[in-house]
Protein backbone atom coordinates (compact mmCIF):
# COMPACT_ATOMS: atom_id res chain seq x y z
CA UNK A 1 0.00 0.00 0.00
CA UNK A 2 1.43 3.34 -1.05
CA UNK A 3 2.23 5.89 1.75
CA UNK A 4 0.83 9.23 1.91
CA UNK A 5 3.98 10.72 0.89
CA UNK A 6 4.13 8.45 -1.76
CA UNK A 7 1.16 10.18 -3.43
CA UNK A 8 1.92 13.24 -5.75
CA UNK A 9 1.89 16.48 -3.67
CA UNK A 10 -0.99 17.66 -5.25
CA UNK A 11 -3.10 15.00 -4.33
CA UNK A 12 -2.62 14.63 -0.53
CA UNK A 13 -5.54 16.19 1.04
CA UNK A 14 -3.60 18.74 2.91
CA UNK A 15 -1.90 20.17 0.00
CA UNK A 16 -4.93 19.91 -2.18
CA UNK A 17 -7.17 21.80 0.21
CA UNK A 18 -4.17 24.85 0.73
CA UNK A 19 -4.24 24.60 -3.48
CA UNK A 20 -7.77 24.45 -4.36
CA UNK A 21 -10.11 24.81 -0.94
CA UNK A 22 -12.67 22.93 0.72
CA UNK A 23 -15.26 22.11 -2.37
CA UNK A 24 -11.92 20.22 -4.39
CA UNK A 25 -11.86 17.98 -1.71
CA UNK A 26 -14.17 14.69 -1.42
CA UNK A 27 -15.60 13.36 2.06
CA UNK A 28 -12.91 11.07 2.76
CA UNK A 29 -10.30 13.47 1.69
CA UNK A 30 -11.84 16.12 4.37
CA UNK A 31 -11.74 13.50 7.06
CA UNK A 32 -8.23 12.10 6.22
CA UNK A 33 -7.26 15.97 7.28
CA UNK A 34 -9.11 15.24 10.23
CA UNK A 35 -7.40 11.93 11.19
CA UNK A 36 -4.06 12.89 10.47
CA UNK A 37 -2.29 9.81 9.98
CA UNK A 38 -2.54 6.23 9.02
CA UNK A 39 -2.30 2.63 9.82
CA UNK A 40 0.55 -0.08 9.18
CA UNK A 41 -0.52 -0.97 5.36
CA UNK A 42 -3.14 1.76 5.17
CA UNK A 43 -2.52 5.49 4.21
CA UNK A 44 -4.94 7.92 5.95
CA UNK A 45 -7.13 8.36 2.60
CA UNK A 46 -7.58 4.82 2.95
CA UNK A 47 -8.84 4.51 6.29
CA UNK A 48 -10.64 8.05 5.84
CA UNK A 49 -12.36 6.10 2.65
CA UNK A 50 -12.96 3.21 4.57
CA UNK A 51 -15.03 5.00 7.14
CA UNK A 52 -17.34 6.86 4.52
CA UNK A 53 -18.23 3.25 2.55
CA UNK A 54 -19.35 1.79 5.81
CA UNK A 55 -21.27 4.50 7.38
CA UNK A 56 -22.21 6.57 4.25
CA UNK A 57 -25.27 8.93 4.94
CA UNK A 58 -25.46 7.70 8.70
CA UNK A 59 -21.92 9.50 8.88
CA UNK A 60 -23.50 12.22 11.09
CA UNK A 61 -24.53 9.83 13.80
CA UNK A 62 -21.34 8.16 14.45
CA UNK A 63 -20.57 7.31 17.88
CA UNK A 64 -17.23 6.62 19.86
CA UNK A 65 -18.03 2.80 19.51
CA UNK A 66 -18.49 2.49 15.98
CA UNK A 67 -14.87 4.18 15.43
CA UNK A 68 -12.93 2.52 18.28
CA UNK A 69 -14.46 -0.25 15.77
CA UNK A 70 -12.35 0.40 13.16
CA UNK A 71 -8.79 -1.39 13.01
CA UNK A 72 -6.77 1.25 13.30
CA UNK A 73 -8.57 3.99 14.97
CA UNK A 74 -8.09 4.76 18.52
CA UNK A 75 -9.43 6.38 21.38
CA UNK A 76 -7.91 9.89 20.47
CA UNK A 77 -8.68 9.79 16.84
CA UNK A 78 -12.37 8.58 17.66
CA UNK A 79 -12.48 11.41 20.15
CA UNK A 80 -11.33 13.83 17.81
CA UNK A 81 -13.76 13.21 15.09
CA UNK A 82 -16.75 12.73 17.15
CA UNK A 83 -15.81 16.40 19.29
CA UNK A 84 -15.77 17.90 15.33
CA UNK A 85 -19.39 16.77 14.64
CA UNK A 86 -20.56 17.61 17.62
CA UNK A 87 -19.41 21.31 17.72
CA UNK A 88 -20.47 21.61 13.76
CA UNK A 89 -24.00 20.04 15.20
CA UNK A 90 -23.61 22.68 17.76
CA UNK A 91 -22.93 25.98 16.22
CA UNK A 92 -26.03 24.51 13.16
CA UNK A 93 -28.23 24.17 16.24
CA UNK A 94 -27.87 27.75 17.20
CA UNK A 95 -28.78 28.89 13.84
CA UNK A 96 -31.77 26.92 13.61
CA UNK A 97 -34.96 28.86 14.97
CA UNK A 98 -34.98 29.27 18.64
CA UNK A 99 -38.56 28.93 19.72
CA UNK A 100 -38.79 25.42 21.17
CA UNK A 101 -35.77 26.13 23.05
CA UNK A 102 -36.55 26.60 27.09
CA UNK A 103 -33.89 28.37 28.46
CA UNK A 104 -35.03 30.64 31.37
CA UNK A 105 -38.31 30.34 33.35
CA UNK A 106 -39.80 33.62 31.55
CA UNK A 107 -39.82 30.77 28.09
CA UNK A 108 -41.57 27.77 30.27
CA UNK A 109 -44.22 30.18 31.16
CA UNK A 110 -44.69 31.59 27.91
CA UNK A 111 -45.08 28.22 27.04
CA UNK A 112 -48.46 27.96 29.55
CA UNK A 113 -49.69 31.19 29.62
CA UNK A 114 -53.21 29.56 29.59
CA UNK A 115 -52.64 28.23 33.16
CA UNK A 116 -52.76 31.88 34.54
CA UNK A 117 -56.77 32.36 33.78
CA UNK A 118 -57.55 28.12 35.09
CA UNK A 119 -59.68 27.88 37.73
CA UNK A 120 -58.86 24.36 38.72
CA UNK A 121 -54.44 24.05 40.09
CA UNK A 122 -52.91 21.80 37.02
CA UNK A 123 -49.62 20.68 37.72
CA UNK A 124 -48.20 20.54 33.83
CA UNK A 125 -44.71 19.14 32.93
CA UNK A 126 -42.35 20.29 30.34
CA UNK A 127 -39.87 17.42 29.06
CA UNK A 128 -36.08 18.50 27.67
CA UNK A 129 -33.39 17.29 26.03
CA UNK A 130 -29.85 18.05 26.59
CA UNK A 131 -30.14 21.50 25.21
CA UNK A 132 -32.97 22.60 26.53
CA UNK A 133 -34.95 22.22 22.99
CA UNK A 134 -38.66 20.93 24.22
CA UNK A 135 -39.44 17.17 24.09
CA UNK A 136 -43.13 17.09 24.58
CA UNK A 137 -45.72 19.12 26.93
CA UNK A 138 -47.77 17.14 29.35
CA UNK A 139 -50.58 18.00 31.88
CA UNK A 140 -49.94 15.65 35.13
CA UNK A 141 -52.88 16.28 37.36
CA UNK A 142 -56.06 18.54 37.38
CA UNK A 143 -57.44 19.51 40.67
CA UNK A 144 -55.67 20.62 44.26
CA UNK A 145 -52.15 19.11 44.57
CA UNK A 146 -51.23 16.31 46.89
CA UNK A 147 -48.10 14.99 47.83
CA UNK A 148 -50.05 11.46 48.18
CA UNK A 149 -51.67 11.77 45.22
CA UNK A 150 -49.02 12.85 42.75
CA UNK A 151 -46.73 9.95 42.28
CA UNK A 152 -42.99 10.04 40.94
CA UNK A 153 -43.65 7.41 38.03
CA UNK A 154 -46.63 10.07 36.64
CA UNK A 155 -43.71 12.51 35.66
CA UNK A 156 -40.49 10.57 35.50
CA UNK A 157 -42.10 7.03 33.55
CA UNK A 158 -42.23 9.78 30.38
CA UNK A 159 -39.20 11.57 31.23
CA UNK A 160 -37.30 8.11 30.87
CA UNK A 161 -39.41 7.17 28.09
CA UNK A 162 -38.65 10.27 25.96
CA UNK A 163 -35.36 9.84 27.08
CA UNK A 164 -35.73 13.13 28.57
CA UNK A 165 -32.33 15.36 29.81
CA UNK A 166 -34.44 17.65 32.02
CA UNK A 167 -37.97 18.55 33.28
CA UNK A 168 -39.46 21.08 34.32
CA UNK A 169 -42.50 21.42 36.44
CA UNK A 170 -45.48 24.30 36.39
CA UNK A 171 -47.89 24.60 38.69
CA UNK A 172 -51.03 27.55 38.63
CA UNK A 173 -52.48 29.04 42.14
CA UNK A 174 -55.97 29.85 41.41
CA UNK A 175 -56.04 32.18 43.90
CA UNK A 176 -53.74 34.72 42.05
CA UNK A 177 -50.84 34.35 45.14
CA UNK A 178 -47.79 32.78 43.92
CA UNK A 179 -45.92 31.99 46.87
CA UNK A 180 -45.56 28.15 47.71
CA UNK A 181 -47.33 26.37 50.20
CA UNK A 182 -46.75 23.72 52.20
CA UNK A 183 -48.06 21.17 50.23
CA UNK A 184 -46.00 23.00 46.94
CA UNK A 185 -43.07 22.85 49.14
CA UNK A 186 -43.51 18.70 49.99
CA UNK A 187 -43.90 17.92 46.47
CA UNK A 188 -41.19 19.74 44.81
CA UNK A 189 -38.56 17.85 47.99
CA UNK A 190 -40.33 14.77 46.44
CA UNK A 191 -39.98 14.79 43.06
CA UNK A 192 -36.85 16.99 43.50
CA UNK A 193 -35.28 13.14 45.31
CA UNK A 194 -37.22 11.10 42.36
CA UNK A 195 -35.39 12.94 39.70
CA UNK A 196 -31.57 12.08 41.85
CA UNK A 197 -32.60 8.91 41.43
CA UNK A 198 -33.79 8.19 38.44
CA UNK A 199 -31.13 10.43 36.99
CA UNK A 200 -33.02 13.32 35.06
CA UNK A 201 -32.76 17.00 35.88
CA UNK A 202 -35.72 19.13 37.60
CA UNK A 203 -34.60 22.53 36.09
CA UNK A 204 -36.91 24.33 37.80
CA UNK A 205 -40.71 24.20 39.54
CA UNK A 206 -42.59 27.23 38.87
CA UNK A 207 -45.49 28.49 40.11
CA UNK A 208 -47.67 31.19 38.04
CA UNK A 209 -50.41 33.70 39.92
CA UNK A 210 -52.42 36.33 38.70
CA UNK A 211 -49.46 39.42 37.87
CA UNK A 212 -46.59 37.13 39.52
CA UNK A 213 -44.81 34.53 38.89
CA UNK A 214 -42.21 32.10 41.20
CA UNK A 215 -39.58 30.41 40.07
CA UNK A 216 -37.97 28.16 42.61
CA UNK A 217 -34.55 28.16 40.40
CA UNK A 218 -34.45 32.02 40.10
CA UNK A 219 -35.06 32.34 43.79
CA UNK A 220 -32.29 29.91 44.42
CA UNK A 221 -30.58 31.81 42.07
CA UNK A 222 -31.16 34.92 44.02
CA UNK A 223 -28.26 37.06 44.11
CA UNK A 224 -27.16 36.03 40.85
CA UNK A 225 -27.29 37.70 37.54
CA UNK A 226 -27.36 34.55 35.48
CA UNK A 227 -31.05 33.08 35.57
CA UNK A 228 -30.60 30.90 32.40
CA UNK A 229 -31.00 27.04 32.93
CA UNK A 230 -28.13 26.21 30.54
CA UNK A 231 -24.50 27.73 30.22
CA UNK A 232 -22.17 26.82 27.35
CA UNK A 233 -23.89 23.43 27.15
CA UNK A 234 -24.09 22.51 30.84
CA UNK A 235 -27.53 22.19 32.65
CA UNK A 236 -27.49 23.67 36.03
CA UNK A 237 -29.80 21.73 38.22
CA UNK A 238 -32.67 22.64 41.17
CA UNK A 239 -30.60 19.97 43.45
CA UNK A 240 -26.85 21.43 42.75
CA UNK A 241 -28.66 24.95 44.37
CA UNK A 242 -30.31 23.65 46.83
CA UNK A 243 -26.69 22.13 48.13
CA UNK A 244 -25.43 25.94 47.93
CA UNK A 245 -28.54 27.39 49.68
CA UNK A 246 -29.70 27.26 53.54
CA UNK A 247 -33.58 27.12 52.58
CA UNK A 248 -36.28 26.89 54.21
CA UNK A 249 -37.84 23.50 52.55
CA UNK A 250 -38.13 20.47 54.89
CA UNK A 251 -35.47 17.69 54.24
CA UNK A 252 -32.69 19.81 52.64
CA UNK A 253 -30.64 21.00 55.55
CA UNK A 254 -31.06 17.71 57.79
CA UNK A 255 -30.07 14.10 56.33
CA UNK A 256 -28.33 16.25 53.39
CA UNK A 257 -24.33 15.96 52.53
CA UNK A 258 -22.71 18.97 52.22
CA UNK A 259 -20.87 19.35 49.06
CA UNK A 260 -17.21 20.22 47.94
CA UNK A 261 -15.38 21.67 44.81
CA UNK A 262 -11.77 20.20 45.02
CA UNK A 263 -9.21 22.90 43.06
CA UNK A 264 -5.65 21.73 42.48
CA UNK A 265 -6.87 18.04 43.54
CA UNK A 266 -3.85 15.95 42.59
CA UNK A 267 -4.79 12.19 42.89
CA UNK A 268 -7.68 13.01 45.30
CA UNK A 269 -6.31 13.23 48.70
CA UNK A 270 -8.61 15.88 49.72
CA UNK A 271 -11.65 14.41 48.21
CA UNK A 272 -10.89 11.30 50.30
CA UNK A 273 -10.76 13.12 53.61
CA UNK A 274 -13.54 15.05 53.23
CA UNK A 275 -15.97 11.97 51.99
CA UNK A 276 -15.01 10.32 55.20
CA UNK A 277 -15.80 12.75 57.13
CA UNK A 278 -19.38 12.79 55.39
CA UNK A 279 -19.10 14.98 52.16
CA UNK A 280 -19.72 14.90 48.65
CA UNK A 281 -17.50 16.28 46.30
CA UNK A 282 -18.80 17.45 43.19
CA UNK A 283 -16.08 18.95 41.17
CA UNK A 284 -12.36 18.13 41.01
CA UNK A 285 -9.98 20.15 38.73
CA UNK A 286 -6.06 19.66 38.28
CA UNK A 287 -3.76 20.41 35.07
CA UNK A 288 -1.45 16.89 35.69
CA UNK A 289 -2.15 14.70 32.79
CA UNK A 290 -0.38 11.89 35.62
CA UNK A 291 -2.70 13.09 38.17
CA UNK A 292 -6.09 12.47 35.99
CA UNK A 293 -4.73 8.81 35.54
CA UNK A 294 -4.24 7.96 38.90
CA UNK A 295 -7.35 9.77 40.23
CA UNK A 296 -9.62 8.56 37.58
CA UNK A 297 -7.98 4.88 38.08
CA UNK A 298 -9.82 5.43 41.53
CA UNK A 299 -12.55 7.11 41.19
CA UNK A 300 -14.29 7.28 37.54
CA UNK A 301 -16.13 4.59 38.38
CA UNK A 302 -19.12 5.39 40.05
CA UNK A 303 -18.46 9.28 40.09
CA UNK A 304 -17.08 12.44 38.22
CA UNK A 305 -13.92 12.03 37.20
CA UNK A 306 -10.90 14.72 37.47
CA UNK A 307 -11.36 17.56 35.15
CA UNK A 308 -8.57 18.05 33.47
CA UNK A 309 -7.40 22.29 32.55
CA UNK A 310 -6.19 25.22 33.55
CA UNK A 311 -8.23 26.55 36.13
CA UNK A 312 -7.85 29.77 34.68
CA UNK A 313 -8.88 28.61 32.05
CA UNK A 314 -12.29 26.94 33.47
CA UNK A 315 -15.75 29.40 33.80
CA UNK A 316 -17.17 29.65 37.34
CA UNK A 317 -20.61 28.48 35.02
CA UNK A 318 -19.95 25.58 34.34
CA UNK A 319 -18.83 24.66 38.15
CA UNK A 320 -21.87 23.20 40.24
CA UNK A 321 -22.89 24.72 42.85
CA UNK A 322 -20.92 23.70 46.51
CA UNK A 323 -21.03 24.41 49.81
CA UNK A 324 -16.77 24.29 50.53
CA UNK A 325 -14.09 25.43 48.40
CA UNK A 326 -10.91 23.25 48.96
CA UNK A 327 -7.64 23.67 47.45
CA UNK A 328 -4.07 22.55 47.93
CA UNK A 329 -2.63 25.76 45.78
CA UNK A 330 0.68 25.03 44.02
CA UNK A 331 3.27 25.56 47.18
CA UNK A 332 6.67 25.91 44.80
CA UNK A 333 6.34 29.04 44.77
CA UNK A 334 6.26 29.70 48.81
CA UNK A 335 8.29 26.84 49.80
CA UNK A 336 11.96 27.10 51.21
CA UNK A 337 12.98 23.99 48.76
CA UNK A 338 11.95 26.44 45.65
CA UNK A 339 13.19 29.83 44.72
CA UNK A 340 10.43 31.32 46.84
CA UNK A 341 9.02 33.96 44.19
CA UNK A 342 5.64 34.00 45.66
CA UNK A 343 3.03 35.62 43.64
CA UNK A 344 5.78 36.57 41.32
CA UNK A 345 5.94 33.05 40.28
CA UNK A 346 3.48 33.85 36.96
CA UNK A 347 2.79 29.90 36.23
CA UNK A 348 2.16 28.67 39.77
CA UNK A 349 2.07 31.53 42.48
CA UNK A 350 -0.79 33.47 41.21
CA UNK A 351 -2.84 30.64 40.74
CA UNK A 352 -4.25 31.72 44.55
CA UNK A 353 -6.36 34.25 42.93
CA UNK A 354 -8.11 31.80 40.64
CA UNK A 355 -9.43 30.95 43.81
CA UNK A 356 -10.54 34.24 45.04
CA UNK A 357 -12.48 34.23 41.56
CA UNK A 358 -14.39 31.01 42.04
CA UNK A 359 -14.89 32.19 45.81
CA UNK A 360 -16.18 35.71 44.38
CA UNK A 361 -18.91 34.13 41.55
CA UNK A 362 -19.78 30.85 43.71
CA UNK A 363 -20.15 32.60 47.32
CA UNK A 364 -19.47 29.10 49.07
CA UNK A 365 -20.25 28.35 52.85
CA UNK A 366 -17.04 27.85 53.55
CA UNK A 367 -13.22 27.56 52.61
CA UNK A 368 -10.00 25.11 53.31
CA UNK A 369 -6.94 26.22 51.49
CA UNK A 370 -3.49 24.19 52.02
CA UNK A 371 -0.23 25.05 51.67
CA UNK A 372 3.89 25.02 53.41
CA UNK A 373 4.32 25.51 56.33
CA UNK A 374 6.67 28.54 55.15
CA UNK A 375 3.94 30.56 53.66
CA UNK A 376 3.03 32.04 56.70
CA UNK A 377 6.75 33.72 56.83
CA UNK A 378 6.92 33.73 53.36
CA UNK A 379 8.59 37.92 52.09
CA UNK A 380 8.36 38.39 55.60
CA UNK A 381 4.97 37.67 56.15
CA UNK A 382 3.08 40.11 53.28
CA UNK A 383 2.02 37.07 51.59
CA UNK A 384 0.17 35.48 54.00
CA UNK A 385 -2.03 39.21 54.43
CA UNK A 386 -2.29 39.57 51.00
CA UNK A 387 -4.44 35.88 50.94
CA UNK A 388 -6.08 37.19 54.44
CA UNK A 389 -6.93 40.86 52.49
CA UNK A 390 -8.20 39.37 49.80
CA UNK A 391 -10.23 36.64 51.65
CA UNK A 392 -11.61 39.13 53.84
CA UNK A 393 -13.15 41.37 51.01
CA UNK A 394 -15.16 39.23 49.99
CA UNK A 395 -16.84 38.60 53.30
CA UNK A 396 -14.92 35.46 54.59
CA UNK A 397 -14.16 35.32 58.20
CA UNK A 398 -10.10 33.48 58.00
CA UNK A 399 -8.39 31.83 60.44
CA UNK A 400 -5.14 28.94 59.96
CA UNK A 401 -3.21 26.87 62.15
CA UNK A 402 0.00 24.71 61.08
CA UNK A 403 -0.96 21.24 61.86
CA UNK A 404 1.69 18.66 61.83
CA UNK A 405 0.76 14.86 60.42
CA UNK A 406 2.13 12.87 63.59
CA UNK A 407 0.50 15.30 65.70
CA UNK A 408 -2.68 15.81 64.48
CA UNK A 409 -3.06 12.50 61.69
CA UNK A 410 -1.33 9.45 64.00
CA UNK A 411 0.97 9.01 61.18
CA UNK A 412 5.00 8.57 61.85
CA UNK A 413 5.83 11.76 59.36
CA UNK A 414 6.78 15.06 60.76
CA UNK A 415 5.15 17.07 58.05
CA UNK A 416 4.14 20.32 59.14
CA UNK A 417 1.47 22.26 56.71
CA UNK A 418 -0.68 25.44 56.98
CA UNK A 419 -4.08 24.72 56.77
CA UNK A 420 -6.68 28.13 55.93
CA UNK A 421 -9.99 28.07 56.82
CA UNK A 422 -12.82 30.54 56.16
CA UNK A 423 -16.36 31.30 56.55
CA UNK A 424 -18.99 33.67 55.00
CA UNK A 425 -21.48 33.20 58.81
CA UNK A 426 -20.00 34.83 61.60
CA UNK A 427 -21.32 32.48 64.41
CA UNK A 428 -19.62 29.67 62.64
CA UNK A 429 -16.24 31.28 62.04
CA UNK A 430 -17.00 31.68 66.08
CA UNK A 431 -17.91 28.35 66.44
CA UNK A 432 -14.93 26.50 64.39
CA UNK A 433 -12.18 24.88 66.32
CA UNK A 434 -9.01 23.33 64.80
CA UNK A 435 -8.58 19.87 65.82
CA UNK A 436 -7.12 18.64 68.92
CA UNK A 437 -3.36 17.28 69.14
CA UNK A 438 -3.34 13.37 69.41
CA UNK A 439 -1.01 10.47 70.76
CA UNK A 440 1.05 8.97 67.89
CA UNK A 441 0.46 5.59 68.04
CA UNK A 442 1.71 4.25 64.83
CA UNK A 443 5.41 3.30 64.05
CA UNK A 444 6.83 3.94 60.85
CA UNK A 445 7.43 0.03 60.37
CA UNK A 446 3.56 0.08 60.52
CA UNK A 447 3.70 1.63 56.93
CA UNK A 448 6.59 -0.16 55.24
CA UNK A 449 5.52 -3.74 53.49
CA UNK A 450 5.75 -6.44 54.95
CA UNK A 451 7.68 -8.46 52.20
CA UNK A 452 10.80 -6.53 51.25
CA UNK A 453 10.84 -4.71 48.34
CA UNK A 454 12.05 -5.25 44.94
CA UNK A 455 15.86 -4.80 44.12
CA UNK A 456 15.28 -2.44 42.08
CA UNK A 457 14.42 0.00 45.19
CA UNK A 458 17.94 -0.31 46.86
CA UNK A 459 20.69 2.13 46.28
CA UNK A 460 23.77 -0.89 47.27
CA UNK A 461 26.67 -0.56 45.08
CA UNK A 462 25.41 2.54 42.91
CA UNK A 463 26.86 5.75 44.10
CA UNK A 464 24.87 7.35 46.84
CA UNK A 465 24.97 4.02 48.89
CA UNK A 466 28.96 4.46 48.63
CA UNK A 467 28.82 8.12 49.67
CA UNK A 468 26.22 7.37 52.48
CA UNK A 469 28.56 4.71 53.45
CA UNK A 470 31.47 7.06 53.77
CA UNK A 471 29.40 10.07 55.80
CA UNK A 472 28.54 7.60 58.14
CA UNK A 473 32.32 7.01 58.71
CA UNK A 474 32.78 10.90 59.26
CA UNK A 475 31.94 11.87 62.81
CA UNK A 476 31.52 15.36 61.90
CA UNK A 477 28.71 14.31 58.91
CA UNK A 478 27.25 11.41 60.99
CA UNK A 479 24.32 14.10 62.23
CA UNK A 480 23.82 15.46 58.86
CA UNK A 481 23.53 12.30 57.47
CA UNK A 482 20.84 11.18 59.54
CA UNK A 483 19.33 14.25 59.25
CA UNK A 484 19.25 14.13 55.23
CA UNK A 485 18.96 10.80 54.87
CA UNK A 486 17.99 8.95 57.75
CA UNK A 487 15.61 9.46 61.11
CA UNK A 488 15.36 6.54 64.01
CA UNK A 489 12.10 5.76 64.95
CA UNK A 490 12.31 6.61 69.02
CA UNK A 491 10.61 3.66 69.86
CA UNK A 492 13.60 1.67 68.90
CA UNK A 493 10.93 -0.65 65.98
CA UNK A 494 13.01 0.27 62.87
CA UNK A 495 15.57 2.19 61.80
CA UNK A 496 14.18 3.81 58.88
CA UNK A 497 13.58 7.13 56.89
CA UNK A 498 13.85 10.98 56.39
CA UNK A 499 10.55 12.87 57.60
CA UNK A 500 9.96 15.12 55.21
CA UNK A 501 7.87 13.49 51.84
CA UNK A 502 9.79 15.79 49.43
CA UNK A 503 9.73 12.31 46.64
CA UNK A 504 11.69 14.18 43.93
CA UNK A 505 14.79 12.26 42.46
CA UNK A 506 17.10 10.96 45.71
CA UNK A 507 14.38 13.10 47.93
CA UNK A 508 12.95 9.74 48.34
CA UNK A 509 12.98 8.65 52.13
CA UNK A 510 15.12 6.15 52.74
CA UNK A 511 14.91 2.73 54.30
CA UNK A 512 18.32 1.32 56.31
CA UNK A 513 17.88 -2.26 56.95
CA UNK A 514 19.89 -5.48 57.18
CA UNK A 515 19.60 -6.04 52.74
CA UNK A 516 21.35 -2.19 52.73
CA UNK A 517 19.92 1.14 51.70
CA UNK A 518 16.61 1.58 49.95
CA UNK A 519 13.77 4.34 49.54
CA UNK A 520 10.46 3.95 50.05
CA UNK A 521 8.21 2.19 47.26
CA UNK A 522 5.33 4.29 45.78
CA UNK A 523 2.58 1.75 48.20
CA UNK A 524 4.82 3.06 51.03
CA UNK A 525 4.66 6.34 50.13
CA UNK A 526 0.89 6.38 49.75
CA UNK A 527 0.56 4.77 53.28
CA UNK A 528 2.82 7.65 54.97
CA UNK A 529 0.50 9.86 53.30
CA UNK A 530 -2.79 8.03 55.55
CA UNK A 531 -4.06 6.78 51.90
CA UNK A 532 -6.06 4.02 52.40
CA UNK A 533 -5.15 0.60 51.58
CA UNK A 534 -7.72 0.07 48.95
CA UNK A 535 -6.30 3.32 46.92
CA UNK A 536 -4.82 2.30 43.90
CA UNK A 537 -1.48 2.96 42.36
CA UNK A 538 -1.69 2.78 37.92
CA UNK A 539 1.05 1.31 35.98
CA UNK A 540 2.61 4.33 35.29
CA UNK A 541 6.43 5.37 36.16
CA UNK A 542 7.58 5.15 39.51
CA UNK A 543 8.54 8.63 39.37
CA UNK A 544 5.27 10.23 38.45
CA UNK A 545 3.81 8.18 41.51
CA UNK A 546 6.51 9.88 43.83
CA UNK A 547 5.45 13.13 42.68
CA UNK A 548 1.86 12.72 42.72
CA UNK A 549 2.45 11.64 46.46
CA UNK A 550 4.76 13.82 47.94
CA UNK A 551 2.77 16.87 46.44
CA UNK A 552 -0.30 15.49 48.35
CA UNK A 553 -2.11 16.08 51.53
CA UNK A 554 -1.70 13.56 54.79
CA UNK A 555 -5.49 12.82 54.62
CA UNK A 556 -5.94 11.55 58.11
CA UNK A 557 -5.24 15.50 58.82
CA UNK A 558 -7.46 16.78 56.01
CA UNK A 559 -10.68 14.11 57.36
CA UNK A 560 -9.87 15.91 60.80
CA UNK A 561 -9.89 19.60 59.94
CA UNK A 562 -13.26 18.65 57.29
CA UNK A 563 -15.08 17.19 60.49
CA UNK A 564 -14.62 20.41 62.62
CA UNK A 565 -15.70 21.95 59.51
CA UNK A 566 -18.90 19.86 59.39
CA UNK A 567 -19.49 20.05 62.78
CA UNK A 568 -19.73 24.04 62.55
CA UNK A 569 -21.72 24.10 59.66
CA UNK A 570 -23.87 21.64 60.99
Amino acid sequence: MPKIKDIPKIDRPREKFLAKGPDALSKSELLAILIGSGIKGKNVKQLSEQIIKKYGGNFLNLTIDDLLAISGIGEAKALQIISSLALVKRFYDEKKPQENLVLTAKDAISLNSDLKEKKKEYLVCLFLNARNALIKKEIISIGTLDKSLIHPREIFGPAVELRSASIILLHNHPSGDPEPSKQDKEIFNKIIEAGKIMGVNVLDFIIIGNENNYSFFEKLQSGDKQNFYISDGVQFSLLDLLIDKKTEYAGQENGRKLKILDLFAGIGGIKIGFENAGFECVFSNDFDKDCKVTYDFNFSGDQKSLVLGDISKISSNIIPDFDILTGGFPCQPFSIAGYRKGFLDNSRGNLFFEIIRILKDKKPRAFLLENVKNLKNHDNGNTIKIIYKELQKLGYHVVDKVLNTMEYGNIPQNRERIYIVGFLNQEAYNNFEFPEKIPLTKTIHDCLEKQDADDKYYYNNKPLYVKLKQDITKRDTVYQWRRKYVRENKNGVCPTLTANMGMGGHNVPLVLNGKGIRKLTPRECANFQGFPKNFKLPNIADSCLYKQLGNSVSVPVIERVAASIKKTLT
